[in-house]
């Protein structure tokens, strides 16, 4: 059976909305601003004192502790929360596996059909409702909660963790973490067959860092290196050096400023990054293998499940971060229905930031600021040469200092490069009122469905907005 056409305008609703302000009230919201799809998640939430469960908004590695919610969740813009399932699972299901799902709790009893009566009543408004959770990062409820065990961490070339991250994905080489979310999925689509589908976050190794770029030697890893015919020794040996010599030869040169440091990146392998061949080669491709095995046995799981075809729609960064995050964008047809790209602009800066950060180690905020702005230069996030000063996490009155000819670019590089299978437009709604409505504009005059991220950041004069661009 064919899926059905994507929504022209889907928005991010996760459930502590509809407890806090009520399920008809954001309806009414989502309705009124002409989105004809949603998307929540199977959880239940509560607020805790100050240092307890996580923060909310995520704090995205602490630079994005600058960034409040715009409509109050519970009487307050930012706030530490905890969760629970929104169901009892069949816990027969996850018999023998590794990772099992979180209990219910006395939370999950005060909402025992909070997402039920969601669903129906959006599906009674002719709203579309998908369900979203983590790709590998079991249970898999919410970004900032992860229960992976030491044995499915993802590793650097020098068999190291890298905790201090942004992302909390363990590896996806690993069998015991594509199992479970596939039983998760197939769970879900049974458990609430008024779902469309499905949405994975995150089915990659996120680049947020140069650290993070270098995953994945985890022995699930290395064994999918090894059944591609390649030495995942010689590889991580491959990698260091190369590492080795890029930090060394910036390091050297990013004292004499921005053209400097962009010169030191490309001649000491920076395009490596891309090409496919050379020392990273083997390792991405063996990243790509893992992500596609991942979605492919999630698509299996889902195609087992009783009833119409449930839409597999995962989320991911755009070019050229697939290649180095392992997102398989070329490789997903017959696979999923439609794939997400997004374009989450005040990541943009931090990126920049933190591959600067790593590439340098200590350095003065100059030298910093300038490898900074190479990075940026060379991942496509502003459309000129830019004051590498500028580039931080924007706070919430700030517009976000990504390129708007980069940002049109990246989604229409995705739709090439996915071929037969749409690609959907991710915006997010953080920031001034102007930038957003700007972003979302850039992301329209693409031809491409939309999804907007997040319903906390939509405060009603955005929600105005975009009401008011779905009518032009």
């Amino acid at each position: 059976m064919t899926a059905p056409a994507a929504p022209a305008l889907g928005i991010t609703v996760m459930p502590e909305w509809f407890q806090c302000e009520g399920i008809e009230r954001v309806l009414d919201r989502i309705e009124h601003a002409g989105a004809s799809a949603i998307v929540t998640s199977p959880y239940v939430l509560e607020a805790v004192a100050e240092g307890e469960g996580a923060r909310e908004p995520p704090p995205d590695g602490e630079a994005g502790r600058v960034r409040p919610l715009d409509r109050p969740l519970f009487g307050r813009r930012e706030l530490w929360v905890r969760t629970a399932p929104a169901f009892a699972h069949d816990r027969s299901r996850y018999r023998g596996q590794r990772y099992q799902p979180s209990a219910p709790s006395a939370l999950t009893a005060r909402y025992p059909d909070l997402l039920d009566r969601a669903i129906d009543a959006a599906r009674a408004r002719g709203i579309e409702v998908h369900l979203q959770v983590m790709a590998a990062s079991p249970p898999g409820y919410r970004v900032q909660f992860s229960g992976a065990i030491d044995a499915d961490q993802c590793l650097g070339p020098d068999l190291a963790r890298h905790d201090a991250r942004v992302d909390r994905n363990a590896s996806l080489a690993s069998p015991s973490v594509a199992t479970y979310t596939a039983t998760l999925v197939a769970e879900l689509a049974t458990r609430y067959p008024g779902a469309a589908g499905i949405r994975l976050d995150w089915p990659e190794y996120p680049p947020y860092d140069f650290t993070s770029a270098l995953f994945d030697f985890n022995p699930a890893a290395c064994a999918t290196m090894r059944e591609m015919g390649a030495d995942p020794v010689a590889i991580a040996r491959d990698v260091s050096a190369w590492r080795d010599e890029l930090m060394a030869t910036v390091r050297g040169a990013a004292p004499g400023g921005v053209a400097a440091a962009g010169s030191a990146l490309d001649a000491a392998g920076w395009g490596a990054l891309f090409s496919g061949e050379g020392p990273l080669g083997a390792l991405f491709a063996a990243k790509r293998r893992s992500a596609r095995t991942l979605l492919a046995t999630v698509r299996a799981a889902l195609d087992a499940v009783p009833g119409p075809r449930r839409r597999l729609e995962p989320q991911a960064f755009p070019p050229p971060f697939d290649a180095i995050s392992g997102f398989p964008l070329r490789e997903l047809e017959g696979i999923v229905d439609r794939i997400g790209i997004k374009l989450y602009t005040m990541h943009w800066p931090m990126i920049a930031r933190y591959w600067a950060r790593d590439l340098l180690g200590v350095a003065t905020p100059p030298v910093q600021d300038a490898l900074a702005a190479a990075v940026a230069q060379r991942f496509g996030l502003v459309d000129a040469d830019v004051d590498g000063s500028m580039l931080h996490y924007p706070g919430p009155l700030q517009a976000h200092p990504a390129g708007s000819q980069a940002q049109v670019a990246k989604l229409q590089a995705a739709a090439r490069a996915a071929g037969p299978v749409p690609v959907i437009a991710f915006a997010h709604s953080y920031g001034p009122l102007a930038d957003v409505e700007h972003r979302i504009a850039l992301a329209q005059s693409t031809g491409l469905s939309l999804w907007v991220n997040r319903y906390g950041y939509l405060s009603d004069a955005k929600l105005a907005m975009l009401r008011g661009l779905r009518r032009s």
